[in-house]
């Protein structure tokens, strides 16, 4: 049975990528500026590795496989998740860049859309686990149907008042709205996945 009230929200998907597995990762070596480096956590009894941020400018790259269920129709949003080894209470600035690349279209250096930033001061506790809000994308405006996947960026732009290295980066969220899967462009259960 569809539903078809449209003024009630629809479900959303959350995808984490791991820092430490993102495309742009080579041998614990971030490819972007910078070269940011995946290390043992600050508190060593975590027994958990991450990602050092280390200078203003450290750049994160990632190849994200746009989900069958994605709704392009809807703008995706990102947060950072982190955490930082100081009581200080510094301001980190974050900025998203992203671009969306079809089947037979060359893989090149990501083309700006509307780039979107986070700032948000951090936690006095030393080393405690540190959620950016939510930031909303305008990528309806630019990600297609015929877009296999988007290529992102993250930049450190600013450490803000932070040390190097002082934020140990876990990695990002994706948050997608998921697809009507009717023409008639209601919401109904699936039986199926589509191949795609």
């Amino acid at each position: 049975m569809p539903i078809k009230d449209t003024s009630i929200a629809w479900k959303t998907k959350v995808d984490f990528i791991d820092a430490r597995n993102m495309f742009g990762m080579l041998n614990g070596t971030g490819q972007g500026t910078g070269g940011p480096v995946s290390a043992a956590h600050s508190v060593s009894a975590s027994e958990l590795t991450d990602v050092l941020v280390g200078a203003n400018g450290d750049e994160f790259y990632h190849f994200y496989r746009i989900p069958w269920d994605m709704d392009l129709g809807k703008n995706f949003r990102w947060r950072v998740i982190y955490s930082h080894s100081s009581t200080d209470a510094d301001t980190p600035v974050w900025t998203f860049d992203y671009m969306g690349i079809a089947e037979g279209e060359a893989v090149a250096d990501i083309t700006s859309h509307e780039a979107t930033t986070s700032t948000q001061t951090v936690s006095t506790t030393a080393n405690a686990l540190g959620l950016t809000d939510w930031v909303t994308t305008n990528s309806t405006s630019y990600i297609t149907s015929t877009d296999h996947a988007i290529l992102m960026r993250w930049t450190s732009t600013s450490l803000g008042g932070a040390s190097a290295d002082e934020i140990e980066l876990f990695g990002f969220e994706i948050q997608y709205t998921i697809n009507a899967t009717a023409s008639d462009g209601r919401r109904h259960t699936t039986e199926f996945e589509p191949v795609g």
